[in-house]
This record gives C-alpha cells, structure tokens and sequence, in this order.
C-alpha cells in the first residue's frame, strides 16, 4: 500500500502544480483581431447614431417655421387672453404664460444644440431668447399690466422675433 501511495502523491503534486501556472497569454494577432471587431461595432454604432440624429434634424428644420408661427400665434392669443381676463385671474394666467414660454425657450434651445454647424441654429437660437424674454415679460405682467405695454420692456423681444420671422420668410418657397 505504501508503494502505491507514493506515486498517488507525485501524481498530484504534479496536477496542483499545473494549476497554479498561469494560462498562456492570448496571441497578439487574436488581441489584435479582437479589437479590430470592437472597433467595427463602435464605427458601425456611431455611423447608425450620426444617421438618426440627421433625419431628426431634417425633419426638425422641415417644420420649424411652421413650429414656430404656431408657437407665436399662442403666446399672442394667450396673452390677449390674460389681459382681457378677471383681474384676480391675471396672476395666475401670467403665471401660465411664463411657464410655457420658459418650456418654449428651452424647446427651442434644444433645437438650437440639434442645428449646430447648420442654417437653422441661429434662427433657433433667437427664438430661444424671444420666449426666455417672454418668460420675463409675462412675469412683468403679473405684477402689472401697465408693464406689459412698456415699449422697453417688449422691445428685446421684436428684435428676436424679427430675426426669425426673417429667416422664415426667406425659406417660404417662392409663388409663381
């Protein structure tokens, strides 16, 4: 039995000492050939990621304008709206433009971000500022209306629209 043991023993000194040898390292052309699949995915990926941000920002100038005279026709009518209303309404009326023109501002600056390097950026950046000017505006008018018809304090906000108002008509297509 003693005989027997010895060699049982060598046997696995000999397996404990295999597993501690480290496994050898992966070739460099596999590392290599690895890499050059994770480099395809991720060209792939950001190729797959420029094209859908394109066609967001094309569809995006494709009704900015239209956006963009809807979005003044309601802060025109909402206002109108607060003026003509009951005077313990006015505040909170005000109170809704100025909130709405802020989400306005912030849409449009967005947009702004999205048109980087192209024709509608600065168009979208001025609108952008015509609706934060808004917000301040109708902020003004909830604490009072005779602010609200101060040339000064509506002034700021012609120049932004006049801006947009003029690249828009310039994208108009032209009538026969």
């Amino acid at each position: 039995m003693r005989k027997l043991q010895i060699p049982l023993v060598l046997t696995l000194f000999s397996l404990a000492a295999c597993a501690q040898m480290p496994a050898p390292a992966p070739s460099s052309s596999a590392v290599a050939a690895a890499r050059s699949v994770q480099a395809e995915r991720a060209a792939q990926l950001a190729e797959e990621r420029l094209a859908a941000v394109t066609a967001q920002r094309r569809a995006a100038e494709g009704r900015f304008c239209q956006d963009w005279q809807r979005s003044l026709d309601l802060v025109r009518r909402d206002a109108i709206g607060c003026v003509h209303s009951a005077a313990d309404q006015q505040g909170a009326c005000w109170s809704a433009v100025s909130r709405w023109a802020g989400a306005k501002s912030d849409y449009y600056s967005a947009l702004q971000r999205l048109f980087v390097g192209h024709p509608y950026a600065e168009p979208a950046q001025a609108a952008g500022n015509f609706f934060q000017q808004t917000q301040a505006w109708a902020q003004l008018c909830r604490g009072s209306v005779q602010n609200c018809l101060q040339e000064a304090n509506q002034s700021p906000m012609q120049v932004q629209k006049a801006r947009v108002n003029q690249f828009c008509s310039a994208q108009a297509p032209s009538l026969p």
